[in-house]
């Protein structure tokens, strides 16, 4: 019974984790043989799209300033979205309401068929996780364990960033990023490799021979609307698409976000938001009841 517990403790947080980029680290440890994706993330355009794109030629540096200028900008931050996630070869479907004071706290109910499953607290040096349903459980700690758990480098910033379509700090180091043009797609493009060199990979040409990351913009709003990153040492591939933009106050929000790991497994976030709002001062309950008991975790 505690192990299957347990088992349901980590299915929690690797669905925390996913929703923000964790996903490119759930798979299990080693070099595993990575597969191809089968579900294309970008549509192709038409055959003649690549005629009739003209895109003027952008340095990394502004490119990288464009981004910055346009992501989605707020004190507060309240959001509801829809999850349907395939973990492990099981589907899972759950709702999700997110508050969020920016470079502060961010908190997350987690319901499954109208009943609260879990909430979250995380800052930037805690992670508080409540369980319900079945059992009356609580886990607190850092990243430290978090990152164990999930094989991932995560932290605050990291899923503030993605969860709300910003680009997590990819920009700090414009100078090593180098521009290109998507003419198949119509999007610029910045990556950590050259453009030959991307296009060969993103094409299956060649495998990377280090990691390597890639984003792809819009040229009308700069917003990012795919992202894909690859860990050559584990053999796993993140990507992570952005769509069906909305006004929100002054900014563009994705409210469509699919995030997808290729590694021994394929695992995907299906995440659809039906309402963001900006700025309205928001609390953040998570009071653990004396009822509840610390989750006891064997660290190795």
């Amino acid at each position: 019974m505690k192990e299957n517990y347990m088992n349901r403790f980590s299915c929690t947080v690797k669905c925390i984790g996913i929703i923000a980029l964790t996903i490119f680290f759930v798979a299990c440890k080693g070099k595993k043989k990575v597969q191809k994706q089968d579900t294309p993330v970008v549509v192709a355009p038409d055959s003649t799209a690549s005629d009739k794109c003209k895109l003027d030629f952008k340095s990394g540096k502004v490119l990288a300033k464009h981004i910055q200028e346009n992501e989605l900008d707020f004190t507060y931050a309240t959001a509801k979205f829809n999850c349907e996630l395939t973990l492990d070869n099981e589907d899972h479907s759950f709702n999700v309401s997110v508050r969020c004071r920016k470079d502060s706290v961010i908190w997350m109910s987690i319901s499954k068929l109208g009943i609260d499953a879990a909430r979250a607290l995380i800052t930037k040096d805690s992670v508080k996780i409540m369980m319900g349903l079945t059992t009356k459980e609580y886990f607190v700690g850092d990243f430290t364990y978090i990152n164990e758990l999930l094989q991932a480098d995560l932290d605050y910033d990291m899923i503030q960033a993605l969860l709300f379509g910003n680009s997590a700090a990819f920009y700090s180091d414009s100078t090593r990023l180098k521009p290109g043009k998507d003419k198949a797609n119509c999007n610029y493009f910045l990556s950590t490799v050259k453009k030959r060199t991307a296009k060969r990979i993103n094409s299956g040409q060649i495998q990377p021979e280090e990691n390597y990351q890639t984003m792809w913009l819009s040229p009308l709003t700069y917003k990012i609307v795919m992202l894909e990153f690859e860990d050559v040492k584990t053999n796993r591939k993140f990507n992570a698409c952005y769509d069906e933009f909305k006004q929100v106050d002054n900014y563009l929000a994705p409210f469509k976000l699919v995030y997808s790991i290729t590694s021994e497994k394929i695992i995907k976030a299906d995440i659809r938001y039906n309402r963001i709002t900006l700025n309205e001062v928001q609390t953040f309950p998570f009071k653990i009841p004396a009822s509840y008991e610390p989750i006891q975790i064997n660290k190795k």
